[in-house]
């Protein structure tokens, strides 16, 4: 039964080997662990949502390695270790089996992890996934200035995002300094375009129930790829957000679809 609560927050850091993992603890019931999107952390991409939802939920809130307050000592990012991360952060905090709700590279790392640790989550909501680097995907990139591993037109970045990357600056200084945004776009860059196309066979061993969220116009991933994911997932469920782009996680609708499905799939 999902139950209303008074949210008394608790924010810290937990190691996970040599990754010292900042995050938020909100509310208190059934776990939700919320992955932010890449260039952002959890409180830029959920802090707006995250009241509602910890009202009736324990809500996780981690910063992902090498974004905002969490160290990456590896130097590196890719997917698979980040899911790990991930699986290592719900071992730590003695987590049962929680939902995991990822948006953008947060879907990305929970898509992931229910292939490298399917018994770690008793449910998915994964937005703005994509399944392979597709030209459109690919595109997508080069248009922000993406266009090599490794490297970035930070001018054309910078065009395109004005106010947000002056906010990605401050955002990720808080553990390697004010200069660290210039090695995180590059490791970005290698993450982003280092996307691996995920096989038919391994995308069908999903079994946990899961809901495909994206917009039908996401510059990033068509809708082709969410139907990918909801033929091959045996208990997919898949929303589609009306005149929304890659920024569908904002409409109401998206969270509209997001609370039917916790209350039909939530212990």
């Amino acid at each position: 039964m999902i139950m209303l609560t008074h949210d008394r927050p608790k924010a810290g850091y937990i190691d996970v080997g040599d990754l010292k993992i900042y995050y938020e603890d909100h509310g208190v019931g059934w776990p939700l662990v919320l992955l932010h999107g890449g260039l952002t952390t959890g409180d830029m991409m959920w802090g707006d949502r995250v009241p509602a939802l910890a009202q009736y939920f324990r809500v996780i809130v981690p910063d992902s390695r090498g974004h905002g307050r969490t160290n990456n000592p590896a130097g590196t990012l890719n997917y698979s270790q980040m899911a790990d991360d991930v699986a290592g952060l719900i071992s730590a905090l003695g987590l049962i089996r929680p939902t995991i709700i990822g948006y953008s590279d947060g879907a990305q790392i929970a898509l992931e992890l229910g292939l490298r640790h399917p018994d770690q989550m008793t449910a998915l909501i994964l937005g703005g996934v994509v399944t392979q680097p597709t030209t459109q995907y690919l595109a997508a990139l080069g248009d922000m200035g993406f266009s090599q591993p490794g490297q970035l037109d930070f001018d054309q970045f910078e065009r395109v995002y004005p106010e947000f990357f002056d906010t990605i600056k401050t955002a990720h200084a808080h553990v390697y300094g004010p200069e660290y945004w210039r090695r995180f776009f590059l490791q970005i860059s290698e993450l982003w375009l280092g996307l691996p196309t995920y096989a038919d066979e391994a995308l069908a061993t999903i079994l946990v129930p899961s809901l495909i969220i994206t917009g039908d116009r996401d510059e990033t991933g068509s809708l082709d790829e969410s139907l990918r994911l909801y033929r091959l997932l045996p208990k997919a469920e898949l929303a589609v957000i009306p005149d929304a782009d890659h920024s569908a996680g904002e409409s109401e609708l998206f969270w509209g679809a997001v609370q039917d499905f916790l209350i039909r799939h939530v212990a």
